[in-house]
């Protein structure tokens, strides 16, 4: 993670963003469930749902490793004049620059994969749980499944429309998987090309049970898509996890 991916894909990482009316609604009603007021999402990116969470009424914080992704929160949270405090902290390290203030801390869009060695995302779970108030809740989420991995697509075509495609080209090593990202704009005006790789860890369900217990955590529901439905290592093609503190 020292190093920066996201240095040329922030600008236009918003571009296969759509509006997902079932994932909103997934949250609102987790929040309302759990009676979440202060949310931290630890791996806040563009600041997109910074902006949902705040919708809904929460106070919300966002912090993040990237630079080149701050820059681009920043800029949406002006443009869409929301003042929401947004700052570069390592979520290995978040007892450093916050206390324990926090409702819900979000670790959202695999974003927690990207700690590669274990000992550093069991660093990462406690420091998540030391900024969470008792019976607070961590919610982070993943592309990766038990379903998924027993056929690993190798090609994942995110978006395809008129002026804008993106394509995900996977590449496996024992534990880890290398995402390369490959964006084309083809509009009329302009014809230009982008890519970017990611390195993520592959943890599946049976890691999470054991990972989560041993940092700390209880009470963990795992949902395989955002409709709430249950976790099913043979069918699920997500994995959404939620733990408390």
């Amino acid at each position: 993670m020292e190093s920066d991916p996201y240095e040329n894909l922030a600008d236009h990482y918003d571009w296969m963003t759509q509006k997902d009316l079932e994932r909103e609604e997934f949250f609102r009603q987790l929040f309302k469930d759990h009676r979440i007021c202060d949310v931290l999402d630890c791996a806040c990116g563009t600041g997109m749902d910074l902006m949902m969470f705040h919708s809904f009424g929460c106070n919300v914080m966002g912090s993040d490793l990237s630079d080149a992704m701050l820059i681009r929160a920043r800029k949406n949270l002006s443009e869409a004049g929301r003042e929401i405090p947004v700052r570069k902290v390592d979520f290995r390290k978040l007892e450093k620059s916050y206390t324990a203030q926090f409702d819900a801390v979000v670790c959202l869009s695999n974003a927690i994969n990207e700690v590669l060695d274990e000992e550093g995302l069991r660093r990462a779970l406690r420091s998540m749980k030391a900024v969470l108030r008792p019976g607070g809740i961590l919610v982070f989420d993943q592309g990766q499944s038990d379903a998924m991995m027993k056929n690993p697509p190798k090609f994942d075509p995110v978006i395809n429309n008129r002026d804008f495609s993106r394509l995900f080209v996977l590449e496996y090593s024992g534990n880890l998987m290398k995402v390369n990202i490959f964006d084309f704009v083809h509009t009329e005006e302009n014809s230009t090309f982008y890519a970017a790789s990611v390195n993520v860890a592959i943890r599946l369900k049976d890691d999470w049970d054991r990972l989560l217990s041993k940092t700390g955590f209880n009470n963990v529901e795992c949902f395989g898509d955002f409709k709430f439905s249950t976790y099913d290592k043979e069918s699920s093609r997500r994995l959404i996890a939620i733990a408390q503190k």
